[in-house]
This record gives structure tokens, C-alpha cells and sequence, in this order.
């Protein structure tokens, strides 16, 4: 057995098993077509491989994505890998097939230097728990959004290519004080915005939507939020201010729920993380924990943070 970079007929193989689970209401096409846009993306060509566990044959045993990011951990510049994806084939499954594809993934990544592996588990922790890895938890909450007798005078417009530079930098900055968080260069940030946008973009008509707006002053954007909109409400995917107290976020977030006055507010979900200050205009209630465990393990010697007050982690972070 051993494991491989997944393209071709080996990759077409993978989507056909994996479409039926992760399909996110797309055909089958538009399925290959989002995850081959994501891999041709500026960040993706050079941070995203497909892999395969495959027996001498080049049967498919197991597979997953592995992503490497740069991170931040006590003020400490390091790369980690996040694991995506892991899926074995119905009739493959009982053999220790995952486990081993991913022990030989961890091991690839802590030879090359990786110091730290993420993923997030959908069937709960005990399986990732005997690999090595540990639970850390993130606030999923609601955000209430004040409304005002008309807009506020905010300068709201669609946020730009030109604006990533400034995102990048105000993530640097809110997430500085926290012990855990990836470091988002503008290309980065704009593969986790791209992804959302293929995903709206190859859905049917009306499925779902993403916006990205900015507060501008001076020519350059101080505040923003990306949001994905579907008929069960708001996501906000992720969002930042300049201003540590979060005044311009407020009133973007104020200036888009007005745009419909005569609607009721929408409910707007989000991953919030602790160390960013909740704006004046906002209220964050009904935390729960994600429904998608984010999880981490140490490939060297890390110490690995376990809460929620320990990370600063987007839902666009999410892989």
C-alpha cells in the first residue's frame, strides 16, 4: 500500500464515491468543477494536494485533501497541514484503511517539517481521538444586529481584489493576542473567499448567495464581512475592523440588514472568536458548539491549544 497525489481516473473515482456525501446540492459536473477550481486557484495550486491510499493494484483503499497553512502558535511562526475529506469506500471499510492513510499522511508532514495537523471531524472525536489528536473548542453563536431608524451613514460598498491586502492585516492584528491562529496572507484570503463564491456560483439559481462588502475611509477598506445568505438565514463567514472595538463592523452589519426595512432581521449565524470585541450595534447570543469539530495534534513538540479563548477561527476558516 501506499499513498499517492489522486489525479485522472483515479481522482474521477474519488468524486464518484465522495459526490453523493459532499455534493453541497451541486450535479455531479459542477461538483469536479468546484473542487478542480479550488486546486487551480492561486493559494490551492501550491497548498492543496488530493491523496490516495491505493493497494499494488492502484485500487482505491482510501483518500483525503490535505491542506498546508501557515500559522501563528505563542507568537511563533509555523506551517501546519489540515486533513479534509476522509473518506473510504463502502466496500473497503472494517480494514484500518483511513487509520492508515492517515498515519502515513501525519508522518509525510512531520518529515517535511510540519509541526502541527488540524482537521474538522463530522462523525465526533473518538476515531481521530487514537491518532493522536484533541478537541478544541469554537463559539457558534447568533448575532443580533440593532436596527436604526433608516442607514447609517456609513460608506458600505463591494469589497475588491484590491482590499485583501488590508484584510489580511487586520486578521494579523485582532488575532495577535490569541495563542492559536492561521496566518492569512491575501492570497489565502482570497482562496477561502473564491471557495465560497465557485460553490454559489456553480449552485441551481436561488440556492444560495455570498457578499463581501467593505467600510472604506480614505480609499481603503477598514472593516468587512463576507456573508453567505440562503433561505434558512445569514452566515457570516467571516469579518474584521481596523478599530479595536468594532464600531464600523457594527454599522456595515446595520447598513446590510436595512437594505430590506420592511423584512424581519435575518438570523445571522457565526463562529465569533473570544478575543474579538463584539461591536456596540451587536449581540451574541445561543452559543453552541459547531456541529463540525475542529481538532489538532501535535507532530512535534507544540503545545496545543484546547479553548475557545485560545484560538481566533473563522467559519471561513473551515476546510
Amino acid at each position: 500500500m501506499k499513498l499517492v497525489t489522486a489525479d485522472g481516473a483515479l481522482l474521477e473515482r474519488i468524486l464518484d464515491h465522495t459526490f453523493p456525501i459532499w455534493n453541497e446540492g451541486l450535479t455531479r459536473e459542477a461538483y469536479a468543477q468546484w473542487n478542480a477550481a479550488q486546486q487551480r486557484t492561486r493559494w490551492g495550486r501550491t497548498h492543496l494536494q488530493r491523496l490516495a491510499l491505493v493497494d499494488d493494484r492502484g485500487d482505491l483503499l482510501s483518500t483525503a485533501k490535505c491542506y498546508r497553512f501557515d500559522a501563528r502558535v505563542d507568537g511563533r511562526a509555523l506551517r501546519i497541514c489540515g486533513v479534509g475529506a476522509v473518506f473510504t469506500p463502502v466496500e473497503r471499510r472494517g480494514h484500518g484503511f483511513a487509520s492508515m492513510l492517515l498515519q502515513q499522511l501525519l508522518e509525510r508532514e512531520r518529515a517535511d517539517g510540519i509541526e502541527m495537523a488540524s482537521l474538522f471531524s463530522e462523525i465526533g472525536p473518538e476515531f481521530y481521538h487514537r491518532l493522536g489528536f484533541a478537541r478544541v473548542a469554537l463559539d457558534e453563536v447568533t448575532v443580533g444586529v440593532a436596527r436604526k431608524d433608516g442607514a447609517p451613514a456609513t460608506l458600505v460598498r463591494a469589497g475588491e481584489e484590491r482590499d485583501l491586502p488590508a484584510i489580511a492585516a487586520m486578521h494579523e492584528t485582532r488575532s495577535a493576542a490569541v495563542r492559536f491562529s492561521l496566518r492569512r496572507d491575501p492570497s489565502l484570503v482570497q482562496f477561502f473567499l473564491a471557495r465560497k463564491r465557485l460553490l454559489a456560483g456553480l449552485s441551481p439559481l436561488g440556492l444560495r448567495q455570498v457578499e463581501f462588502f467593505v467600510v472604506e475611509e480614505g480609499a481603503s477598506a477598514v472593516a468587512y464581512a463576507v456573508l453567505s445568505t440562503n433561505a434558512n438565514g445569514w452566515t457570516l463567514e467571516e469579518a474584521g475592523d481596523r478599530d479595536p472595538a468594532g464600531a464600523r463592523l457594527g454599522a456595515l452589519l446595520q447598513v446590510l440588514v436595512a437594505r430590506e426595512p420592511s423584512h424581519r432581521t435575518p438570523l445571522i449565524r457565526a463562529w465569533w472568536p473570544r478575543a474579538l470585541a463584539v461591536p456596540p450595534q451587536l449581540e451574541l447570543t445561543d452559543r453552541t458548539d459547531p456541529r463540525d469539530v475542529f481538532m489538532l495534534c501535535a507532530l512535534r513538540d507544540v503545545d496545543l491549544p484546547r479553548t475557545a479563548d485560545e484560538v481566533f477561527y473563522w467559519r471561513s476558516d473551515q476546510f
